[in-house]
């Protein structure tokens, strides 16, 4: 999950990083009264947003009035930022500014461990950095202490890192040490996949300040951390979540969360119900249902051998979306899930939901043949229009299938 600026800013001071003066707005508060609050002459607003590139978006504005923060902020809560929408506008004081660096923690998933990544360039468009002049070190997990200490202190400079690049220990280089191993703390402590500053700032007066922040918090670490139930809602398409889409994080909660995963669920624009099985395989299953010429009503999967009674909440809330034209389940070829039970509880959400639009199916794997001749005597007690596929057909081919089915299907009612 990845939080917003104002909450990774919230970690971040809870690990002593200093974090500019600062005040949250949102809908419907005294924006006026917010500001006045901060009693600061210069001050910056600032969308609150799930993605990059809000200053190129004029998502950040600088002010030095009252009235011009309160007409930024009434003005950035119209705006919709790279199709996100504006969850809260941040209010800070506008620092002075000497330099600006990145500074961020993620894991290197090649080499299996935590990385620090520095350079002296930071601010917009730190994608378009060169490759030399960016410096990485790779952490031992283990480590408690700052992961990025001076070589003049004795560092290890076999880790990768290039000296020439070294940060300013020198000169306020004690609170450059304190920064790093504050991000380090916060990266171990927190279950985080990424922490990232930038800019990491260093104020005319020597502070080193967290101008920004980027966090992104580990879903399966929330049974550790109560407090995460207080995050504001979110979804990974930058909007509120939608009833749906509430309803079926709900399944992996409670006692029977480590029983398979069945509570992921994004509601889409289109009109084809997607139950999907098979990580990178069900986006490339969205991809293929495109082009063929449909458009996925959501993306949702299950994985890990869940429950029937899981399945069948899932499947129900899927179906549940109105005026949809066909259904497609998808997935590789099974190794553990059983085919079986996760079928039984779609067959009793088709039972109970009885959809008059096309059904394509394509799966295989444990009791797959079981699974199959429940699904058929599902489709006839019910008169399905629904055609079923095992690993023999390729999962790019049903996509056509389902098109060609929904496609007579809609030339017949016209």
């Amino acid at each position: 999950m990845n939080l917003y600026e104002f909450e990774g800013k919230k970690l971040f001071e809870k690990h002593g990083i200093v974090t500019p003066k600062g005040v949250v707005v949102r809908r419907g508060d005294d924006a006026r009264m917010k500001i006045e609050e901060l009693r600061i002459k210069n001050f910056v607003v600032k969308a609150q947003v799930l993605s990059g590139k809000r200053g190129k978006n004029n998502g950040i504005r600088f002010c030095s009035s009252v009235e011009d923060g309160v007409a930024a902020i009434n003005d950035l809560f119209k705006l919709n930022i790279s199709g996100q929408y504006v969850a809260a506008v941040l209010i800070e004081e506008e620092l002075s500014i000497a330099e600006e660096h990145y500074l961020s923690i993620t894991y290197d998933t090649n080499k299996k461990q935590p990385v620090v990544i520095y350079s002296r360039q930071g601010g917009m468009d730190i994608e378009d950095v060169p490759e030399e002049k960016i410096e990485k070190t790779w952490v031992d997990v283990r480590s408690e202490t700052t992961p990025y200490s001076p070589p003049s202190q004795g560092g290890d400079t076999s880790s990768g890192r290039n000296d020439s690049l070294t940060p300013p220990y020198e000169g306020g280089g004690r609170g450059w040490s304190s920064v790093v191993q504050s991000l380090w703390s916060c990266f171990l402590t927190e279950d985080t996949r990424l922490v990232e500053i930038n800019p990491l700032v260093k104020t005319a007066d020597g502070q080193w300040v967290a101008a920004d922040a980027k966090v992104a918090i580990d879903d399966d670490a929330f049974f550790r951390h109560e407090e995460w139930n207080q995050l504001e809602p979110r979804t990974m398409m930058g909007r509120l979540p939608t009833e749906r889409e509430v309803a079926v994080k709900k399944i992996d909660e409670g006692e029977a969360y480590y029983r398979g995963t069945a509570g992921k669920y994004i509601e889409l624009d289109g009109d084809i119900a997607m139950i999907l099985n098979g990580g990178g395989a069900s986006i490339a299953n969205m991809d293929a249902l495109i082009k063929a010429g449909l458009k996925p009503a959501n993306y949702t999967e299950y994985s890990g051998n869940p429950p029937r009674e899981k399945v069948y909440q899932l499947a129900k809330i899927v179906l549940s979306k109105p005026a949809l034209r066909g259904l497609w389940m998808a997935g590789v070829v099974a190794n553990f899930t059983n085919i079986k039970e996760t079928f039984l509880g779609i067959i009793d959400a088709l039972d109970e939901i009885k959809p008059t639009y096309p059904i394509v199916v394509r799966r295989d794997g444990p009791e797959s043949q079981e699974a199959f001749a429940l699904m058929r005597e599902c489709a006839t007690r019910n008169n399905f229009n629904i055609k079923l596929f095992t690993k023999e057909t390729s999962m790019s081919e049903t996509a056509k299938v389902l098109a060609e089915m929904v496609n007579a299907v809609t030339t017949k009612t016209v």
